[in-house]
């Protein structure tokens, strides 16, 4: 503004004046102005992100991604280049860069989060400049076209503690045996015994594997997320999501199998896949609002089998041989 009032000022005087050498002042301010946008606009040309996010992602939780910025013009270094997201959900910071020259990448690592789960499609990044004098900030938005899996939060509830002390026993009693069910496979740590070594996995893997069986009196946790909105709607089902997401995280601790689930899938650790498969699928159950699905007694567990936990918005939607019912 002060730049711009003394254009004013001067190109007024000149032709008040007359006066060549106030012309050329005058001339020589307007100038700078094109020249600055002029060069402002070349400095973030050719500019390109490349963002890698982190393999496992957490909701509200800070992680480390790698991003690749790189500029493609040959000839020209592009000058005091700002990175930063346009939405809340994204880089914590932004990434100031003093300079990237003229066919350079650069690899930086900055922290990223984001607020809740789910997939991220338009996780969008801009560059922002105000070389080369500062008059304007020109901006250049960049669309990252790979999704983001972000996880649900494990931040355990005080519910979930106490249905884990209910069965802590149970959970005490299920460790890997010497029985003959197969439990699962797991790396190999300097405690194991040579004989428990899977040499055909740790062929296939490019490292030892322990081969685990377990007792065949072993307990099992069934985990059933009842996707009905209710009354309450969303902010229900994410807090449910949230707290199966952390029973699953604290029996994959304990070496103890489980299952979840809902209307639409049923997930069995070790046999359908591990830890990582069911918080894949968590990150992006959706659900139903009343009347479009049907109750929970066709995914029930067969009577006597393990514990269950029913995680629903309305606890008269749970069959009675439910052992834990969490609901409104």
């Amino acid at each position: 503004m002060a730049f711009t009032l003394a254009v004013v000022l001067t190109g007024a005087a000149a032709f008040l004046s007359a006066n060549n050498l106030i012309f050329l002042i005058t001339s020589a301010l307007l100038a700078t102005f094109l020249v600055s946008g002029l060069v402002n606009r070349l400095s973030l040309a050719g500019l390109e992100v490349e963002f890698h996010p982190p393999e496992h992602l957490f909701a509200r939780e800070q992680a480390m991604a790698k991003l690749v910025i790189r500029n493609e013009k040959s000839w020209m270094p592009s000058f005091a280049i700002r990175l930063q997201s346009i939405h809340a959900d994204g880089l914590t910071q932004p990434l100031f860069f003093s300079m990237i020259g003229g066919g350079e990448s650069i690899v930086e690592f900055a922290a990223v989060r984001f607020s809740k789960r789910g997939r991220f499609r338009d996780n969008s990044l801009e560059f922002t400049s105000r070389f080369p004098f500062g008059f304007a900030e020109r901006r250049a938005r960049v669309t990252l076209h790979a999704d983001v899996l972000v996880y649900p939060a494990l931040e355990p509830k005080p519910y979930a503690h106490d249905f884990l002390a209910q069965v802590e026993g149970e959970l005490q009693a299920r460790r890997a045996g010497a029985g003959d069910e197969f439990y699962r496979l797991r790396p190999y740590s300097a405690a194991d015994a040579a004989r428990r070594i899977d040499w055909r996995s740790s062929a296939r893997h490019g490292q030892l594997y322990v081969r685990e069986n377990s007792h065949e009196d072993a307990v099992t946790v069934h985990i059933v997320v009842d996707q009905f909105l209710g009354d309450e709607g969303m902010p229900w089902l994410e807090q449910a999501l949230e707290t199966a997401a952390w029973l699953c995280a604290r029996l994959e601790e304990a070496g103890v199998n489980y299952s979840l689930r809902t209307q639409e899938r049923t997930i069995e650790v070790p046999r359908d896949g591990d830890l990582y498969t069911v918080l894949r699928y968590l990150a992006v159950i959706e659900g139903t609002p009343f009347g479009e699905q049907d109750g929970l007694d066709r995914i029930m567990p067969p009577d006597g089998e393990g514990y269950v936990i029913v995680l629903t918005s309305l606890a008269s939607r749970a069959p009675a041989r439910a052992g834990i019912v969490v609901g409104s």
